[in-house]
């Protein structure tokens, strides 16, 4: 696989042909990205971020990290160091501690607040080498950058008023050219990252199970075999709801089939004074937090019996993470962006990373 990731940087025709003949056609995560999860997830994780300190030229912690993509990192900072950007002006990183990669992308023209308000990261290599940024200003209006181009564009979206009067949860996920987030106003929010003829499709209001509005739910969104899950945690209940989309005539519906209800004792005092940080689905696993002890349940989407409530090791960097990020981290041997061969009207520079 590292092999024919190095050869698919040659050119287009190569990656297209390696892509599309030689690679795995069913389950193509499986042989291509290797899951860091067990009962201590990231062991290596300080090592990451320490050579992304190293390369940016600063301190860099799990707290700084604000989205994982499919392997990609994105961070925001006007401290670095680097020698190819400028100092105390704000950029967004991106960056593959697996091959080694990373750009740095300054703020759009005009957008002097703070570091980042919230950003999001969009990359599949299924879909394309490219990545996209994507940034909201406020409730209204998101900052797209595209690898692709190097620029940024803004896009207005329309929300209605109870949608964004409502607090929305920063955590993300990208599938299949959307970003979708919770809302308190109990509904999942799609953002289109591409600009749509009709603005007004440019967003989209997704109800959430009836069972999710409850008072007290734990809510958590994840991806699985590119179907979104919603999970909800509550009481001494762990249910996992799958959305389901049907197009008919260009306009969507969406319904939400429950495959999983599970009723655990141990879960009160999680659900009741701790935190539900994340969800992993693919090794079936949820990480819970009360005050400074970490826990980890497991859960079985066959019904079986198998369900295990556990403490793990004090470790800050890993806490960390999850509160910030929780997403689950792959090693993508695909190297991202590799049109990258040189700057694009100076809106983005490459960093020189040793390997």
């Amino acid at each position: 696989m590292k092999e024919k990731s190095n050869a698919m940087c040659v050119s287009h025709s190569w990656r297209n042909l390696i892509l599309t003949t030689t690679l795995p056609k069913e389950n193509p995560l499986d042989p291509l990205m290797e899951a860091c999860t067990s009962s201590i997830p990231y062991m290596d994780l300080e090592q990451i971020f320490n050579w992304c300190s190293l390369v940016i030229g600063c301190k860099i912690r799990p707290k700084n990290l604000i989205d994982a993509c499919n392997g990609l990192l994105l961070f925001c900072r006007k401290d670095a160091q680097a020698d190819n950007v400028i100092h105390g002006v704000y950029h967004y990183f991106v960056m593959n501690p697996i091959t080694k990669q990373c750009v740095a992308i300054p703020k759009p023209v005009g957008q002097i607040s703070g570091g980042y308000s919230y950003a999001a990261l969009a990359y599949d290599y299924t879909e394309s080498w490219f990545f996209k940024i994507i940034r909201f200003q406020g409730h209204r209006h998101i900052n797209i950058f595209s690898s692709m181009t190097g620029i940024w564009t803004t896009l207005t979206i329309y929300f209605p008023e109870y949608v964004k009067e409502s607090y929305w949860i920063k955590k993300s996920i990208y599938l299949k050219g959307s970003i979708y987030r919770l809302s308190t106003s109990g509904h999942l929010l799609r953002i289109k990252v591409d600009p749509q003829e009709n603005s007004l499709k440019q967003a989209e209001v997704i109800k959430l199970h009836s069972y999710c509005l409850f008072e007290n739910s734990q809510l958590n969104i994840c991806l699985k075999d590119d179907k979104i899950l919603l999970v909800l945690s509550r009481g001494t209940k762990f249910m996992c709801f799958e959305l389901v989309e049907c197009v008919t005539k260009g306009i969507s519906t969406y319904t939400w089939h429950m495959n999983l209800s599970q009723e655990n004792e141990k879960l009160l005092p999680l659900n009741t004074n701790g935190k539900l940080l994340s969800i992993y689905p693919s090794n079936e696993m949820a990480f819970f937090k009360i005050k400074r002890l970490f826990y980890f349940y497991l859960y079985n989407l066959n019904g079986n019996d198998v369900e295990e409530i556990g403490v793990i090791r004090d470790d800050q960097i890993m806490f960390e993470y999850e509160r910030t990020c929780g997403k689950q981290l792959f090693e993508c041997f695909i190297p991202f962006a590799c049109c990258i061969e040189k700057e694009i009207g100076k809106h983005f520079q490459r960093l020189l990373v040793q390997k």
